[in-house]
């Protein structure tokens, strides 16, 4: 038995000390999805969504700047070729155009062109490098004279420039043919700067997943200008490129653009690694520590408790000398130092009261073995090792129980109590059997409020209760007892019902035989001592009675005088 509840209280031990390393290891476990969710999802998601708003913002400007040019012109006064020369229409445009592309200060130039390519007039009088020879077969301008009445766009590669212009065109028509082209070129390092992240890189890729637009340097395309596969096939998922880690999220654009939103997670998860190594390294030094620990505890609190039962077995077989180490900390402190302070008591009550009235000396001695016979003690405490596993606060609670029935019982300055003093030491221990017995042992009380103060030997209901208890079970093995307290003139009537069998007649015969004899050689000890402490301190009038009621069950009714009428009203709430 010592070995098996010793590994009992390890295992509940270790699972309680284990806790709060997997509570730690948890915890990193959530800081570190969080940090990656917040830090890294949810940012590069913000992020890759503001640069998209500002390159379709940037497009769809300048896409409307060319539909209102297109339309002045349509409605214009004077054919398109005309604007070569000056006039108070080339001036208007020229006027709104340049006002336009200086608002942001981008560098961007404009072109007014006629159906030939030539330039009737521009921010510049001749078209860029990247823009020559133009001709009405070339890529924008083909889909222009295509689709003459909407916008168009493509990126333009500019020699020595890390990053491709942005080319935005309109058709011009006016009488309903081909008239001419608005074109604007904002230059790539403008949309560059507008969208450059300090936390990751953006990648714009045309929809011939060719790379227009890069930030941060980053060596996400191969050398002939296209985007990576690795790159180009990632949604929302970490890749591995170039020996380096990166997160990717991917976002489609007007013009048949791709905008990749690219962070670095390189050192991040370093970072997470180092940070999950450490707890394994506090893990692996704390689980032997704590797996040692634990060892000894169990082996501490086995053997207090070893101690404890062989104590009270002793005491069961009569041997009151054995005295138990006080181990101050220890959740049996107090039942100890009770014990101990309870073999002490009763051995000084054996030898200081030897010259009393035997009738006296055989009473108290009677009444504290009734009270506490040690196989309910024995039985407790195996109780209280088993709670120690299964529910460790329920063992706290039986513990503080029988620490206050034992500094109740072994009290010895006072014989009589009020019935509420009394009910309070009962109280415990029903909660000690309720313990016990769980939902099979049911208890009710009905105490009158003018019976609360009256004066009782010490003691009193809780050897009735226990033969009630231990007798009282019906067919099913449950327990029902009732305990009722009258005040009837000057007599205070203590009456515990039970729901049991009952006594058969002969049983009931003996029963009463044994009240009316001087002394207890049966089992029941506890009610004899009790009849005979009553008649000891009140006179042979009063005592107890047994009555099986035709209903079922056994009555035991006690008759004491009540208090003064002064003494009750003194001490009345």
């Amino acid at each position: 038995m010592h070995h098996q509840f010793q590994e009992e209280v390890r295992r509940a031990l270790t699972k309680y000390a284990l806790v709060p390393v997997l509570l730690l290891a948890f915890l990193g476990s959530l800081l570190i999805c969080f940090s990656w969710h917040h830090y890294i999802v949810m940012r590069n998601e913000a992020s890759r969504q503001t640069a998209a708003e500002v390159l379709t913002g940037i497009l769809t400007d300048y896409e409307q700047r060319a539909d209102r040019v297109a339309e002045r012109l349509a409605d214009g006064p004077q054919p398109l070729a005309s604007l070569g020369a000056p006039s108070p229409l080339r001036t208007e445009l020229y006027a709104y155009l340049y006002h336009e592309v200086n608002i942001t200060h981008d560098a961007t130039q404009f072109f007014l062109l006629d159906r030939s390519c030539r330039v009737l007039f521009g921010s510049r009088h001749t078209l860029p490098p990247t823009l020559t020879p133009l001709s009405e077969t070339w890529g924008i301008v083909r889909r222009l004279k295509e689709q003459p009445t909407h916008a168009q766009a493509e990126f333009l590669t500019r020699p020595g420039a890390a990053s491709r212009d942005l080319l935005v065109g309109r058709a011009i028509v006016q009488d309903g043919a081909l008239a001419g082209y608005m074109l604007f070129v904002v230059p790539g390092e403008y949309l560059t700067h507008s969208i450059t992240s300090p936390h990751l890189y953006f990648l714009l890729a045309d929809d011939f997943q060719n790379g227009v637009l890069a930030t941060g340097g980053g060596p996400f395309t191969t050398r002939f200008g296209k985007v990576a596969d690795v790159v180009a096939a990632a949604s929302s998922k970490r890749i591995t490129y170039q020996k380096d880690e990166y997160y990717i999220t991917q976002q489609p654009l007007p013009q048949g653009c791709t905008l990749y939103a690219i962070t670095p997670v390189t050192d991040l998860l370093l970072r997470y690694l180092i940070g999950a190594g450490l707890l394994l390294a506090i893990a692996l030094i704390m689980v032997p520590i704590i797996l040692c620990s634990v060892g000894q505890e169990s082996a501490r609190r086995a053997k207090a408790v070893d101690e404890l039962v062989e104590a009270f077995a002793r005491a069961k077989r009569g041997d009151l000398s054995a005295q138990l180490t006080v181990r101050r900390g220890s959740q049996l402190e107090v039942v100890t130092e009770a014990y101990n302070h309870m073999t002490h008591s009763l051995r000084a009550l054996m030898q200081q009261h030897e010259a009393e009235t035997r009738a006296t000396v055989i009473s108290e001695v009677r009444q504290l073995e009734s009270q506490f016979q040690p196989h309910f003690l024995f039985n407790t405490l195996e109780n209280i090792k088993f709670m120690i596993k299964l529910d460790p606060d329920a063992a706290m609670q039986m513990i503080q129980a029988l620490s206050s029935l034992l500094r109740y019982s072994i009290r010895t300055d006072v014989r009589q109590v009020t019935v509420d003093e009394d009910l309070a030491y009962t109280h415990n221990y029903l909660k000690i059997q309720q313990y016990r017995f769980g939902s099979r042992l049911r208890y009710e009380e009905d105490i009158a409020r003018a019976a609360r103060c009256a004066a009782i030997p010490k003691l009193l209901f809780q050897p009735v209760l226990e033969n009630a208890i231990r007798y009282g079970s019906d067919d099913d093995g449950n327990i029902s007892v009732r305990l009722t307290v009258r005040r009837d003139d000057a007599l205070l009537r203590v009456t515990i019902e039970d729901q049991g069998k009952g006594l058969g007649a002969a049983k009931l015969a003996e029963m009463r035989a044994l009240l009316k004899s001087r002394n207890a050689s049966s089992r029941h000890t506890g009610l004899y001592n009790v009849h005979r402490r009553i008649q000891l301190m009140y006179g042979e009038a009063y005592g107890l009675a047994i009555a099986c009621p035709e209903t079922g069950g056994t009555r035991v009714t006690l008759t004491l005088p009540a208090v003064r009428k002064e003494e009750m009203e003194e001490c009345s709430p």
